[in-house]
């Protein structure tokens, strides 16, 4: 039995541990609370510690268990003694209780949010001004979602601001505000009143004509000279169900930027929560490219070899799927698998496979499991025509949750190891 003395000493340290790996997530809740926001980032520090706590409570925790379900040594017992009945601070009921709680600690950046009160409605477009502009402003000391919420809360409370996007994995806070209202300085102080250091701050000069364009991570991770045409489509074709404000949408070739032309008279505000509104739905972050880009960009819109309409995107499709095919067939020569009798043929077989999957998606959602699962049987059957039924390599095509092209998890992987990752993500 494990002693009351080595109990507590083994429980404390599961629940500090565990406290101290989100106490930088909880510390604007309680300064949220408490009324008092410039204590909120004070614990921003131990965020780059937080994987070894997390792995420390739950080492410790894993042998608190070991302890407690470990069969009790039965020799050298005196039988004259009466059993010692455990107290309620050694019994499992307790190290349950303190393991639900260290659980609850370690997972609270995950579910944070719920706490945070919804920001007032201020993402809508109102009326149309000619003083709206945008400033980015770099945030030291965030840490995960509870620490965004905490600023919004903020952002939304302060006159003048129209629009807010605030990301902790950047360390940004995207403004848009009546420059007639609000200045820059303002909305830095207001930010910084929550514990959190605006450490500078720029304005983005937004154009006013009717072409706009947006950095967007569109590039095709099977082939990056392209975009990702199977998830593009989808995202241009939401952007242009917004006719009252949208004429049409774009991506240029390499998938890097995304160009929206307006029609009259739609003001940064509206742009802004269309923008949003699409790529919060797409999982992406997209964002207004710097105007020394601009130019460059604006000087080959919108010349049809480099830019893309939602309905010419499957031409990026169709080159991807050629080059997955080609990269496919390489591997299987390496492994002297494919005769060059057969060799272009075979290709040709996997590359019209790959090409029918992308072109007969509905949704950038089709992309799942099941999906994945028939394109391995056809590339299965299309190389046992030639090289003999039971003779070809299983292909495995890897499926992730994550959404984001350049994770490195989605993939088609050849039993040799070769992989060559695909374009689009799949959501399960």
């Amino acid at each position: 039995m494990i002693s009351a003395k080595s109990s507590g000493t083994v429980i404390g340290t599961s629940l500090l541990s565990a406290i101290a790996a989100s106490l930088c997530c909880i510390t604007p809740l309680i300064a949220l609370l408490a009324g008092s926001s410039s204590v909120a980032a004070n614990f921003s520090w131990i965020e780059p510690a937080r994987p070894y706590l997390i792995g420390l409570s739950i080492a410790v925790l894993g042998f608190a268990w070991y302890q407690q379900l470990k069969p009790a040594k039965t020799n050298n017992i005196d039988c004259n003694c009466e059993p010692q009945k455990a107290s309620f601070l050694q019994s499992k009921t307790f190290l349950g209780i303190v393991t639900i709680f260290s659980v609850l600690m370690m997972t609270f950046p995950l579910y944070s949010r719920v706490f945070y009160p919804s920001p007032d409605g201020k993402v809508a477009g109102g009326a149309i001004t000619t003083t709206e502009k945008q400033a980015t402003f770099t945030i030291i000391g965030m840490t995960c979602s509870g620490c965004e919420a905490e600023i919004n809360n903020k952002l939304s409370k302060v006159p003048g601001i129209v629009a807010y996007a605030t990301s902790y994995a950047k360390g940004t806070s995207l403004v848009t505000c009546d420059a007639a209202k609000v200045n820059e300085a303002a909305i830095a102080n207001a930010i910084n009143t929550t514990g959190y250091t605006v450490s500078n701050y720029g304005t983005i000069v937004l154009p006013t004509g009717k072409v706009t364009f947006y950095e967007a991570p569109l590039v095709c991770a099977a082939d990056p000279s392209i975009g990702c045409g199977s998830k593009a489509k989808f995202l241009l074709a939401d952007l242009e169900h917004n006719p009252e404000a949208i004429e049409g949408a774009w991506l240029n070739k390499k998938g890097t930027v995304i160009a929206v032309k307006w029609k009259d008279n739609i003001p940064v505000s509206k742009r802004t929560q269309i923008i949003t509104a699409v790529s919060t739905k797409h999982d992406m972050e997209v964002s207004p490219v710097v105007a020394t880009q601009e130019a460059i960009y604006a000087k080959t819109f919108p010349i049809a070899s480099v830019w893309y309409k939602s309905k010419d995107v499957d031409n990026l499709s169709r080159e991807e799927a050629s080059f997955i095919a080609q990269k496919t067939i390489a591997s299987y020569k390496t492994k002297g698998l494919v005769k060059p009798a057969f060799e272009k043929q075979f290709q040709a077989d996997i590359e019209k496979i790959y090409r029918d999957l992308f072109l007969s998606l509905t949704s950038y959602k089709d992309l799942n499991t099941e999906t994945y699962n028939k394109v391995e049987d056809q590339i299965q059957k299309a190389g046992e025509k030639y090289v003999g039924k039971g003779k070809m390599p299983h292909i495995e095509l890897c499926t992730s949750d994550n959404t984001t092209c350049d994770d490195d998890k989605s993939c088609t992987k050849s039993c040799d190891g070769n992989a060559t990752k695909l374009c689009c993500d799949k959501k399960n």
